[in-house]
């Protein structure tokens, strides 16, 4: 599994999956439209996904119930 972000050109920024001050850099250019690579057989929404917090519970349910570790 693959996920990507974006990069504003204007602002030769990126954007952070997580509430630090920076992240680090990534892939730009052509590729700076974020999307995610998956498996075919895992499924994804029709509509779009926003927020990293949606990304993480489309992956958690791709997990066989029961799988999840406890809170740290």
């Amino acid at each position: 599994i693959m996920i990507n972000s974006t990069w504003w050109r204007d602002m030769d920024e990126v954007a952070a999956f997580e509430e630090l001050v920076g992240s680090h850099g990534g892939m730009g250019g052509s590729q700076s439209h974020p999307f995610v690579l998956h498996p075919v057989d895992l499924p994804w929404p029709d509509e779009p996904v926003v927020g990293a917090e949606e990304v993480h519970h489309i992956l958690k349910s791709w997990l066989p119930t029961g799988s999840a570790s406890p809170p740290a």
